[in-house]
């Protein structure tokens, strides 16, 4: 018996002409997140992808590393069979004698219509040699073990249980995004959200160091390692906005704009990087009416200032969620680590939450926006990760 990976997708079937390009894209990525196995082959295979593994493979850690693949909807860890029903049966009753278990149910799915008998033949054939094995009972609804078999083209597929997937469309499928991120819960979050819709992330983070510690920084580099488990390589660009945010403070300008200011020159300076990265679109963890920068009005005065679109995807997520969500892939201890965010810095007590655009403009006049975004770019650091 030969040791495979059997996985199933959900969204890709529905993806008609363009089936096949996402097929090989959840492949591709598989063997990616897999590489540490060194599998046998990873092979598109009548609708489902199918891993063989090598002898002695730790079974656990390619588990853990395929429930991080976004595609997946579940995936088992299976044996392959002689394609010959008796000699197939025979192991299967073997493995159910093995087990300890009271009630039970078999679950076939025969896509190949050469076989000799159908998916429900085959529930009640090989139900019935498990019964006259083992003495257990079938249990249809809520049974304390499930025989599952795949019979498709000329393979029979064996197993026990199944792994849910987190889902999703496979990461590079829908292009590339350029994320501002902090080393808060929320840009993480929302970042993976935007991976779990096939986009490709490069990510961005704007500092005020040394006027603030270093810590978003080195935070940020590890958040990024984590998410990089996500999509196997990874950019972070580092950009200081310490000198626009003095220019800022210097220049007659109400202090109560500042933090629009500040996100402004923000998104100005992401979508230039953008254009150089080839990313087609901005995404943030803005979350509606969670912070001054994130009212209604304050929103729409920011985007105000770039052309490109600007996702956020958890505009209506409560903060309880985005932290619980921060636990489920992996970046919640290091977002709950104390830090400086860079837009606190020469903020009044009071931010204006109203903002209207033509003030906020007349106030952009008494500074030489150009000038800071082009200083800001060319002193932007760069760092790469792989999985």
């Amino acid at each position: 018996m030969v040791k495979v990976i059997i996985v199933h997708w959900h969204e890709i079937a529905l993806k008609g002409e363009n089936k096949p390009f996402f097929e090989e894209a959840l492949r591709g990525n598989i063997a990616r997140a897999l590489s540490f196995a060194e599998p046998r082959s990873v092979a598109v295979f009548a609708g489902r992808i199918v891993v063989s593994l090598a002898e002695g493979t730790d079974e656990a850690a390619v588990a853990r590393a395929l429930k991080q693949v976004f595609g997946i909807a579940n995936f088992a860890i299976a044996v392959s069979l002689p394609y010959e029903k008796e000699a197939a049966f025979q192991e299967i009753v073997a493995n159910a004698k093995e087990r300890t278990f009271e009630t039970f149910r078999v679950s076939a799915r025969r896509a190949d219509k050469n076989f000799p008998l159908t998916s429900q033949e085959i529930n009640v054939k090989l139900g019935a040699a498990i019964q006259a094995a083992t003495g257990a009972r079938v249990d249809l609804e809520q049974p304390d073990a499930t025989f599952f078999v795949e019979i498709v083209r000329d393979r029979i597929f064996f197993y026990t249980k199944k792994e849910k997937g987190i889902g999703g469309l496979p990461v590079g499928v829908s292009g590339k995004v350029l994320a501002l991120v902090s080393s808060g819960f929320d840009s993480p979050v929302a970042a993976w959200k935007m991976m779990r819709r096939g986009c490709g992330i490069v990510f961005l983070h704007f500092h005020s160091y040394p006027s603030t510690s270093a810590a978003s920084r080195e935070n940020v580099r590890e958040i990024v390692k984590i998410l990089t488990r996500y999509q196997y390589r990874a950019t972070l660009l580092l950009v200081p906005l310490l000198p626009i945010q003095q220019e800022i403070s210097r220049a007659n300008i109400n202090p109560r704009e500042r933090v629009v200011l500040y996100r402004r020159f923000m998104m100005r300076i992401a979508e230039r990087i953008a254009h150089t990265e080839g990313c087609g679109a901005l995404a943030t963890g803005d979350s509606l009416g969670q912070v001054a920068s994130q009212t209604l009005e304050n929103i729409g005065v920011i985007s105000e200032a770039v052309s490109l679109p600007i996702f956020r995807p958890l505009i209506g997520e409560n903060k309880e969620d985005i932290i619980n969500a921060s636990r489920t892939i992996g970046t919640h201890d290091i977002s709950a680590q104390p830090y400086e965010d860079c837009c606190s810095l020469f903020v009044p007590d009071h931010p204006e939450t109203h903002a209207k655009l033509e003030a906020i403009e007349r106030s952009e006049q008494k500074l030489d926006v150009e000038r800071l975004i082009q200083e800001a770019i060319e002193k932007t650091e760069r760092k790469e990760y792989k999985l």
